[in-house]
């Protein structure tokens, strides 16, 4: 390998390694910790990821064994009462949020993948392929993808199957890019035409390493912004696939649980430990990346900071 391809390799390695790390070593941190709301939705979320991987682990009991008396309210031996079918809610609901708080992580991420690739490609090409890339994400942008998911989930159905957790992923990453795409595509084409960009590129500095040491970094606020929101729409998708009954009924998540309330009437029977814990934790899982958000927000505009 020659000299120039070995500084080369180098220098691109070098400028993945200072954007990722430009959100440790900037005041990004700081920010989200000195503001209470941010502060208190990560609390949350680490607790939300805690019970996620140790949930199955700490449940008293398996959370789909039938081994106990039907319809039973809290007490010190089920905190949260059992089902219709005798089944331990509480167990349920520990096993239930890490598959929850996995689609929508997963949706987040996959999803922000997409809309960061899309955004800086039709940003940073020529108006040929930015034209071409646009009129891709409009196309995605009217795809309902809830909608396409009971589609496909109502076909599995037809079929005798169900539809999993990779297939939802998929469709709500599919459909859940666009919104963040667009965004990223007027951003980067905004800061490309910043002073900065031009001597950089005046410079001989690489086109690759102008889009990871400068543009991505001073994106990175909008970039986590979008992810937190894409994150919202997998739990959305995977709650209200569970509840209609187009997924798979068999798994045990928070929608489940809370499609097997609605589905015995437990808002009638007044089972309320059956459908009130799954729909708080839901709200709740939604309610901290909205709080997370708004200290994203603070460092995006510093309008908006109070201190």
């Amino acid at each position: 390998m020659s000299m120039e391809a070995t500084v080369g390799s180098k220098i691109k390695k070098q400028s993945l390694f200072d954007a990722i790390s430009a959100f440790t070593h900037s005041t990004t941190i700081r920010l989200l910790l000195g503001n209470r709301k941010s502060k208190i939705g990560l609390v949350i979320l680490i607790a939300y990821i805690f019970i996620g991987i140790f949930g199955g682990l700490l449940s008293p009991y398996s959370p789909t064994a039938y081994e106990f008396a039907a319809n039973l309210p809290p007490s010190l031996a089920h905190p949260l009462g059992t089902t219709a079918y005798g089944q331990d809610v509480f167990s349920q609901i520990l096993t239930g949020i890490g598959p929850t708080l996995a689609v929508g992580f997963l949706t987040g991420i996959i999803a922000t993948g997409i809309s960061v690739l899309a955004g800086l490609s039709a940003g940073f090409s020529s108006e040929g392929v930015s034209s071409a890339i646009n009129a891709v994400t409009n196309v995605f942008l009217v795809i309902p993808g809830i909608v396409i998911i009971m589609l496909f989930g109502a076909f599995f159905l037809g079929d005798h199957t169900s539809l999993g957790y990779i297939a939802m992923i998929a469709i709500l990453s599919l459909t859940g890019w666009a919104w963040g795409a667009r965004t990223l595509r007027s951003q980067a084409l905004s800061t490309a035409k910043n002073d900065f960009i031009t001597s950089s590129l005046l410079i001989g500095e690489k086109r690759l390493s102008i889009i990871f040491r400068q543009i991505i970094r001073a994106m990175l606020p909008i970039i986590v912004s979008n992810f937190f929101f894409t994150a919202i729409y997998g739990v959305m998708g995977l709650t209200f696939v569970e509840y209609l009954g187009v997924g798979n009924l068999l798994e045990v998540n928070l929608g489940t649980t809370l499609y097997w309330a609605i589905n015995n009437q437990a808002y009638i029977t007044g089972e309320w430990w059956w459908i009130m814990p799954p729909s708080i934790l839901i709200s709740l899982l939604m309610f901290t990346f909205v709080l997370i958000n708004f200290g994203v927000d603070e460092i995006s505009n510093p309008s908006l900071r109070k201190y």
